[in-house]
């Protein structure tokens, strides 16, 4: 069994993508979402022959906690997901009498919180289980309160339950960390795959930007324009390039609950000078195909992230459509880039050095794989979704 409480960002990717491999590997799947129409569509169009074996199941996030101390309001959500998802594989089972012999989580992180032990885990969902955790902040960054909250008390803390066998991560470089905190488990590396759709150059935000660039470089964040996607100084470094052959594409929909009041002014200020070197598109992008030709029509990616020590799918896109990219100088972005050369790093928040990081990788864009030799395609193939059986069999074997 599959649960996909939500079905925004990169989940409803990961639930399609898993669903099919599963089923294409010869397995029974049953799929928990909250667009069950989508996903039969999904299935039907790209693995028509195994329609049989796939059954899904409307599932949706349970309504949250109230709790008025953060860290427990989040174990008790933690704990309503769990209890959600036990009744909705009650519910599935009841109707076509098969229990699942594994629950996979696609977004695990959900299930997981501070202070939630292991021994309740066990209490309330009985199935065996594993996920993909995608964001084990704890393991990269040094918390607050550290000094309290260790051991049992940190987020992976459920991964030692007797029905979990195995773990999937994203980042390969909290992996060995992970498994020395959870009893020696398998832990599994996961390729952070994108959807490689076939860019729709066609699309008229795409047009706008070619009109309005002409023959000027491209420098693009793209996704949702929140805080840590550090917006703030790629407007900053917009200001101060204004004179500068460059275009400023800012598209995704706009997230100003994520800033500070201080910010969100800060934002205002800047949005209302109208740069015009700028292009915003604060909306959606309505999907792959749309956003791949964003970032096929850009000339250089920004993704010089606030406190984001996570793998990010935007370096398999840039490295998809061979774009370099433009990193916070740590954690796993800052690993990978200059591994396989997919860029170059900046502070974070750094505008100075972002104006002459731009500066540097358009200088070298004509001869850049000659002269920077990048290893698009080995990452590409990393994080391709070609990994992705041999990964879920070693868990499937793992039970």
């Amino acid at each position: 069994a599959l649960i996909e409480e939500n079905w925004k960002g990169h989940r409803p990717t990961y639930l399609k993508v898993f669903t099919k491999t599963l089923l294409e590997l010869g397995h029974q799947v049953i799929a928990f979402c909250p667009k069950p129409l989508e996903l039969t569509e999904w299935i039907a169009f790209n693995c028509p022959n195994y329609q049989e074996q796939f059954q899904v199941f409307e599932c949706q996030t349970p309504e949250p906690s109230s709790f008025g101390i953060n860290g427990i309001r989040t174990a008790l959500n933690a704990v309503k997901r769990w209890y959600y998802a036990k009744a909705s594989i009650q519910y599935a089972s009841s109707k076509i009498g098969k229990v699942p012999d594994l629950v996979f989580f696609p977004w695990l992180d959900s299930c997981l919180a501070p202070y939630l032990l292991h021994h309740i885990v066990d209490k309330i969902f009985p199935y065996p289980w594993s996920g993909l955790y995608v964001q084990p902040r704890h393991l990269r960054l040094k918390q607050k309160f550290w000094s309290i909250n260790r051991g049992p008390l940190k987020p992976h803390a459920p991964l030692k339950s007797s029905n979990c066998p195995a773990i999937g991560v994203l980042d390969e470089g909290i992996a060995k960390q992970l498994q020395s905190k959870i009893n020696g488990k398998t832990v599994i590396t996961f390729p952070d795959f994108t959807d490689e759709s076939a860019p729709d150059l066609n699309w008229s935000i795409v047009k706008q930007i070619q009109a309005k660039a002409k023959r000027k470089k491209i420098i693009g964040l793209l996704g949702i324009q929140s805080q840590r996607k550090g917006v703030l100084t790629l407007l900053e470094v917009a200001q101060q390039m204004v004179k500068q052959d460059y275009v400023f594409v800012f598209a995704g929909q706009l997230s100003k609950q994520s800033y500070t009041y201080q910010e969100q002014a800060r934002l205002q200020t800047l949005l209302d000078r109208k740069l015009p070197n700028c292009f915003f598109y604060f909306e959606r992008i309505p999907d792959e195909a749309k956003f791949n030709a964003l970032v096929s029509t850009c000339h250089i990616l920004f993704a010089a992230y606030n406190n984001f020590p996570h793998s990010s799918n935007i370096l398999t896109k840039a490295a998809v459509c061979e774009k370099p990219v433009i990193v916070s100088s740590k954690f796993c972005m800052a690993e990978r880039v200059r591994q396989f050369k997919l860029g170059l790093t900046i502070n974070e928040g750094d505008v100075l050095q972002c104006i002459y990081t731009i500066g540097r990788l358009c200088s070298q864009l004509d001869n850049y794989n000659q002269q920077v030799q990048p290893d698009f395609d080995g990452y590409r193939r990393l994080h391709s979704t070609d990994q992705i059986p041999e990964k879920l069999q070693s868990i499937l074997t793992s039970i």
